[in-house]
């Protein structure tokens, strides 16, 4: 009972506040706020804006609200106010649909945000509108964007100009070792050129995965997803990648539903998908262990899984796996070769598809990489 009490008090209170307060309160706003009357003449202007307007309350007092809008948007300014009196009793937006600019005193124009209320006053209509100068964050936002605009070029013209010296290496590489296998070139210059052709085949795989995360950025990644078997796109996928399991030691095993669902996925794209999170298990798995991929159906989803018993990850650090760049380091121990994409890759290209992917992991018991994808 009391509580109510309170309540009731407060709300009598709040209704008999006097109008100068919140007159005074508007007053001291940092937002611009300006009221003006049926015909549009200013008759409230607080220091907020003076302040952003450059012009005093007594300069535009009983002046036309166009003053403050630059020459172009003031023939159309008037019939918008007017139409949104005719069918609006509620506070909105202003500028849904475009950026609403205010003019200074000075003549330089700038972007701001705006909102307008009509009201009724002693029987007349009464526009309040709170406007926010955000030339610094529109000065911010256009940094930024000319700043990853930049990044973007950038990476696409170095990802180019590596590329091609690149396929050359590669290209000579296969011929020097096609010419090996007639006994012309020594066995110890085809040990350095096969070093020499999985180096410049990595790096071709490093320029790719950068511009995928470009690309990912951007929200201009690429699928073509249909309706596909995922049994032979996953059992192809570990193929390519048995002779990195048997090179680190690690038996890489696959198992599957008997009923499993076709899946809506980009069959390119998947495979990179299940590359990119079955290598990154492989590389954390010591010699002895086990990666094991396992494909079977949800609800409305196909399922794959891939555990592996590595070293695991620390709980502090499974909010950043899909983080670019990011690389676990555990007490002191330097962080994994290679360069941090491919899990965020692989987060981009899942999420292309609709789908989702997440991690669990256990400090020396391994880790698990769910994926699941539409069907």
């Amino acid at each position: 009972m009391r509580e109510a009490s309170n309540a009731v008090n407060r709300a009598a209170m709040y209704h008999t506040l006097p109008p100068e307060l919140f007159s005074g309160i508007l007053a001291v706003s940092a937002d611009a706020v300006v009221a003006v009357d049926d015909e549009q003449r200013i008759i409230f202007f607080n220091q907020g804006a003076e302040q952003i307007f450059g012009w005093t309350a007594d300069e535009v007092g009983g002046q036309y609200l166009a003053m403050l809008l630059p020459e172009r948007y003031r023939p159309q300014h008037r019939g918008h106010v007017e139409g949104f009196g005719a069918a609006h009793g509620r506070a909105r937006l202003m500028g849904e649909r475009q950026r609403i600019s205010g003019l200074r005193k000075s003549g330089e124009e700038f972007p701001a945000e705006a909102s307008i209320q009509r009201m009724v006053v002693d029987g007349r209509n009464v526009y309040a509108a709170v406007l926010r100068d955000v030339t610094a964050r529109q000065q911010a936002e256009d940094s930024l964007r000319q700043a990853i605009t930049a990044r973007d070029d950038m990476t696409g013209i170095v990802s180019h100009d590596l590329r091609n010296p690149a396929n050359a290496v590669k290209m000579l590489a296969a011929s020097i070792l096609s010419d090996a296998e007639s006994g012309r070139v020594p066995p110890d210059v085809v040990e350095r050129v096969q070093v020499m052709q999985q180096a410049a085949a990595q790096m071709d795989a490093l320029i790719q995965d950068l511009l995928d995360v470009t690309r990912i950025d951007a929200g201009r990644l690429r699928v073509a997803p249909r309706l596909v078997d995922p049994r032979p796109l996953v059992h192809q996928a570990l193929d390519a990648l048995r002779p990195l399991a048997e090179l680190a030691g690690v038996t890489l095993v696959e198992s599957y539903d008997e009923d499993l669902p076709e899946v809506y996925a980009d069959p390119e794209r998947f495979t990179q998908v299940l590359s990119n999170v079955v290598g990154n298990a492989l590389k954390f798995t010591p010699a002895g262990g086990r990666v094991s991929v396992a494909s079977r159906r949800g609800e409305s989803t196909f399922i794959v899984s891939v555990t592996d018993t590595g070293e695991g990850i620390p709980a502090a650090q499974l909010p950043h796996v899909f983080d670019r760049f990011f690389q676990g380091r555990r007490d002191g121990h330097s962080p994994r070769q290679g360069a941090g994409l491919g899990l965020p890759i692989a987060c981009g290209i899942v999420e292309a598809h609709g789908g989702t992917i997440r991690v669990e992991s256990e400090v020396g018991v391994g880790t698990t990489v769910t994926i699941e994808l539409p069907t």
